[in-house]
């Protein structure tokens, strides 16, 4: 006769070896709808139940990009299936054959009956048609109405790069606005040119844009490239309380400029400054100006140009040559300032 302790030992001890086969085939059973291999990258495997699978915003899938996908849209921004994206197939009075399926990187789907469907590139109306094909050949339907949908839309998106406050890539669907994508992306910063160079995906063309005249014209679509330009500089230094440059996004004169830069200090020579221009042959040529006659009307007014450097020296430093010494060097270690 079996004691209590002992039994007790026993039942404890087949718990154990139960929960242990189980924990061993759990895992098997929730992944076994999936045709992982290990180079599937993660919320992209294949589905081969009607099960659905994960949503996107998870894993690798949601950081392909156009451009890592080479994909090409066409210029009316009709909505095409791309590699990562989520697709629903729904069967008209056939809800046992809906299903939830993740583009794999080979640019196919797997349906269950059927087997690998080309999706990539393709409208969901083409790959609904195909679906159909299959189930009547496979004979596992007569008059099967498939439709497609994309859930997911992981691989339509814009790049905005360049002067915008949130660089990134920014999920389009369709046409869209350029106005309407820098509100999303937080505008130009300051250092911005106010243009745009707008990269088209479907044709390889390249349009160059004025923010301000022309954003709620211009049209963008998946896949484009949207790059905000930089400003270029002027330079304000020497004796003066703020120096460093400053991004030309409008007319600047000579005596705007010494504005930015918050006028002369006590021992500046202002009435005989430098501005150093660029000949565009990587020489610069010197131009001796009187700020102080210009401020007071007396002396023309100029107007700045990119990568002007005004310099103004205090009275040690009356002749160019040592104004040149003094200033050019200084380009390297210059604070840029934006206007305000």
């Amino acid at each position: 006769m079996t004691s209590p302790g002992k039994g007790v030992s026993s039942l404890i001890l087949l718990l154990g070896i139960l929960g242990l086969v189980a924990s061993q085939i759990a895992p098997a059973q929730e992944g076994s709808d999936l045709s992982a291999t290990p180079q599937s990258a993660p919320g992209m495997q294949r589905t081969t139940s009607y099960r659905p699978i994960p949503t996107g915003g998870q894993g690798a899938a949601s950081s392909i990009t156009p451009a890592a996908t080479g994909r090409n849209y066409p210029r009316s921004g009709e909505l095409l299936i791309g590699v990562g994206d989520r697709i629903h197939i729904s069967v008209y009075e056939t809800p046992e054959f809906d299903q939830d399926a993740r583009v794999d990187p080979g640019g196919t789907i797997d349906v269950p009956g059927i087997g690998t469907v080309p999706a990539v590139n393709r409208h969901p109306r083409e790959v609904a048609a195909d679906i159909q094909i299959g189930y009547r050949e496979a004979g596992i339907l007569l008059h099967p109405l498939v439709t497609v949908e994309i859930t997911d839309y992981v691989s339509h998106g814009v790049s905005i790069e360049g002067e915008v406050r949130n660089p990134g890539i920014y999920p389009v669907i369709g046409q869209r606005r350029l106005s309407d994508l820098l509100t999303a992306s937080g505008g130009p910063t300051e250092l911005s040119e106010g243009t745009a160079e707008v990269r088209h995906a479907a044709d390889g063309t390249t349009e160059r844009v004025l923010i301000s005249k022309d954003a709620d014209k211009s049209l963008i679509v998946p896949g484009d490239i949207v790059v905000l330009d930089r400003a270029p500089l002027v330079y304000i230094l020497g004796n003066v309380r703020r120096a460093g440059g400053f991004p030309l996004v409008r007319r600047t004169s000579l005596s705007e400029g010494l504005a930015l830069a918050q006028g002369f200090t006590p021992s500046a020579k202002a009435t005989r400054a430098f501005l150093f221009r660029d000949r565009g042959d990587g020489n610069r040529v010197a131009i001796e100006v009187n700020l102080r006659g210009i401020l007071r009307g007396k002396v023309a007014d100029l107007d700045m140009k990119a990568n002007d450097v005004l310099f103004v020296p205090n009275s040690s430093l009356a002749d160019v040559a040592k104004a040149a010494a003094a200033a050019l060097p200084s380009l390297g270690i210059a604070e840029i300032y934006t206007h305000h």
